[in-house]
């Protein structure tokens, strides 16, 4: 039987949400928006003017710039208050977009600025989304969190259906100038609703805080967290290794199956909306319905099972309707790995390693993105799409395994939300000493 709070309406859950945590949401979507429909409109304006190959330079650069500046900005998260530095990256992300605009509107399209606008979004983009994502357990209670983290992956999937959209519609009725001046708008919108998050409540408790290490003390004292417990290593680097072969499956190599198929352009549009509409239909109630009836371990065992199996078809199917419906199953699967142990993950770490250990989960994830692209390449050397599809699919379905025989995962996705609150200190008491053998800071 369905628990009563699944058929709350939308705007009830909303409602539910302590007002910082809405505004941090509505700032999150605002940034998003602006963020897809500005690199939509960069890779138009890049490829346009300087071609395929600066395109190419362009994303080199910025995305090495993401693996070094990820990790080393990662401390500010653990020293700072995290809603100053959220407030920080949406003023510098106002900044690059204002920047971009000004340079447009004067016809300055110099490669090198280009760059140089772009490793600041860069460093921007490093002190926010780990301020962001480990901000919500200080905002909401433990029992909220579920909720505010559905409704977070619902804005991110919104973002990411509506912001190509928008920015597509805008290049092609009003031109590149007038999409950037929109992107600016978007990004000041994103920071308004940043500046009025408020401060969280301070903790019950506080104890005093141990002697800093230094900033590359701190980082590295983040790194070695994260490395030590053994439950989350091997967890954030088998996800690694799945998304490794998921990213070619829905990103490089989808137009090359439609291509391959004699379907038209509309269907690369049209499978991409799918899949951001299935993950919007399985954090708006269906992912939390399965994870309830099944429990986490057995949902994240089918929903691994159920994505392998559509990769594996989108290799075999040669229809576009069939293409589309797999592809949304593809993003209703997605909802349910994103949303299992997303709580139980973030209120296992200690509260001054969260920002660390976010920030080092996406310097991997960065890694895994970029390797993308070069699996999809070596592949394609050696065998059609189809086959690749097939490849990935079988690669996934392995990878999956793996993640399911992590030691102690089970036991830890069947505790409770306080039986989770700071597993990873409790458990892995070693991962959280200084190098001089002193406790952690608390």
């Amino acid at each position: 039987m369905v628990h009563p709070s699944r058929l709350q309406a939308p705007r009830q859950r909303w409602l539910s949400l302590p007002a910082p945590v809405r505004r941090l949401l509505v700032g999150e979507f605002l940034g998003l928006l602006s963020m897809a429909s500005m690199h939509l409109a960069l890779a138009w304006w890049i490829s346009s003017r300087h071609g395929a190959a600066a395109l190419a330079s362009y994303g080199t650069w910025t995305g090495a710039a993401a693996l070094v500046a990820t990790p080393l900005l990662s401390p500010a998260g653990d020293r700072w208050p995290k809603v100053a530095l959220v407030r920080l990256g949406r003023l510098a992300l106002v900044l690059d977009a204002g920047l971009l605009a000004a340079s447009c509107a004067a016809g300055v399209d110099d490669l090198a600025w280009l760059c140089a606008c772009g490793l600041l979004s860069v460093a921007a983009t490093a002190l926010l989304l780990p301020a962001e994502a480990s901000l919500l357990p200080e905002l909401v209670a433990a029992a909220g969190l579920p909720t505010a983290i559905r409704l977070r992956r619902a804005a991110q999937a919104a973002g990411g259906l509506v912001g190509p959209a928008l920015g597509g519609l805008l290049l092609a009725g009003a031109g590149l100038a007038a999409t950037m001046m929109a992107n600016l708008l978007l990004c000041a919108l994103a920071a308004a609703a940043a500046w009025r998050i408020g401060r969280p409540a301070p903790p019950a408790a506080p104890a005093a805080a141990g002697p800093r290490r230094g900033w590359f003390g701190e980082m590295a004292a983040g790194l070695r967290a994260k490395w030590r417990v053994e439950l989350d290593r091997w967890w954030t680097l088998v996800g690694a290794l799945m998304m490794l072969c998921l990213l070619p499956a829905t990103g490089l190599l989808l137009p090359l199956r439609i291509q391959a198929l004699g379907l038209g352009a509309a269907w690369f549009g049209t499978c991409s909306a799918a899949m951001s509409i299935g993950l919007l239909a399985g954090v708006a109630g269906m992912a939390p319905a399965l994870i309830e009836r099944l429990g986490r371990v057995r949902a994240l065992a089918l929903v691994i099972a159920g994505c392998a199996a559509a990769m594996g078809g989108v290799g075999l199917c040669e229809r576009g309707p069939v293409l589309a419906a797999l592809y949304a199953l593809i993003g209703l699967c997605l909802s349910v790995t994103q949303l299992v142990g997303q709580t139980h993950r973030m209120l296992a770490m200690p509260e001054d390693y969260r920002s660390r250990m976010t920030a080092a989960h996406l310097m991997v994830a960065n890694a895994s993105a970029a390797l993308a692209p070069a699996l999809a390449g070596v592949l394609l050397l050696h065998t059609d799409v189809g086959a690749a599809y097939l490849l990935l699919a079988a690669g996934f379905a392995a990878t999956g395994l793996l993640l399911l025989a992590i030691p102690g995962l089970g036991a830890f996705l069947r505790q409770d939300h306080e039986g989770a609150r700071n597993w990873y200190g409790r458990h892995y008491p070693q991962a959280f000493t200084g190098a001089d053998g002193g406790a952690p800071r608390r």
